[in-house]
């Protein structure tokens, strides 16, 4: 059980670290711009909702992986 659920865990993690290193890179960039305030915070809710949707797709999957029968792939 514990290995299924080992693997969403890791990209989970490793997606949200290169999801908010792009974010702080272009927040970075943009501040050097000296572009208006209001983009600096479209862009960190743009990066909170993504990273929202990846957690909501792990508990999605985790779901799934609990509810799985062992049996289902005799179907095939």
């Amino acid at each position: 059980m514990t290995k299924k659920i080992l693997a969403p865990v890791i990209i989970v993690i490793l997606g949200s670290i290169v999801i908010a290193a792009y974010g702080y890179f272009y927040l970075f960039v943009f501040r050097k711009m000296n572009l208006p305030v209001i983009i600096n915070i479209i862009i960190i809710l743009i990066i909170i909702a993504l990273i929202a949707a990846l957690i909501a797709v792990f508990v999605q999957r985790v779901k799934e992986l609990n509810e799985e029968n062992e049996d289902d792939i005799s179907k095939y």
